[in-house]
């Protein structure tokens, strides 16, 4: 669903910035649930990094490694992504010894990823090539009991991968998780 935030009538405005780090996506509630401590994961698709805030916030990250390459595609044609780069590193400034950026591609990226990940969240290019590739190539690397999911279900390319990897799947507003 995407929201024009020029046309929302005044009453209706709020900042976004400011409250996006206090939402918490319904698969990192699933991590959170979980209740662990010194997590490591990875999230793939960072853009401004607002949602990687949001992982900070609420859950107990060791480590927290962040993969964009930062380059233009159908989604984002006329964006200036390294001005987007520079505003994610920007609003993450404070968590320099928390989190690790790589710019990458999540295919290039997946061999500087540690294995034994508590979970991967998945919000890159959302085509059904893309999104079966970090699928088959992330999912070996969360642990038993880990979560790999991600954001902006049901996008068709988003199901197919889903439905072609074959676990259960879970889903909850725009967002889906496969506990392993």
């Amino acid at each position: 669903m995407y929201i024009d935030k020029k046309n929302i009538p005044y009453i209706l405005k709020f900042d976004f910035k400011a409250l996006r780090p206090q939402l918490i996506r319904p698969t990192i509630e699933e991590v959170r649930k979980q209740n662990k401590k010194d997590i490591v994961g990875v999230e793939i698709g960072v853009y401004k990094g607002l949602n990687s805030l949001s992982i900070l916030n609420n859950l107990d990250i060791k480590r927290l490694y962040l993969i964009d390459c930062y380059k233009s595609y159908d989604e984002f044609i006329d964006t200036d992504m390294e001005k987007i780069k520079d505003i994610a590193i920007k609003n993450l400034k404070k968590h320099t010894g928390k989190i690790k950026f790589i710019f990458n591609t999540s295919e290039n990226a997946c061999s500087h990823i540690p294995d034994d990940l508590d979970f991967i969240y998945i919000d890159g290019n959302h085509e059904y090539e893309y999104v079966k590739k970090d699928i088959e190539l992330y999912y070996p690397k969360i642990k038993q009991g880990g979560i790999i999911g991600g954001h902006d279900y049901p996008r068709e390319g988003i199901v197919k991968a889903l439905d072609e990897f074959g676990e259960l799947y879970n889903h909850k507003r725009m967002d889906w998780w496969i506990k392993k």
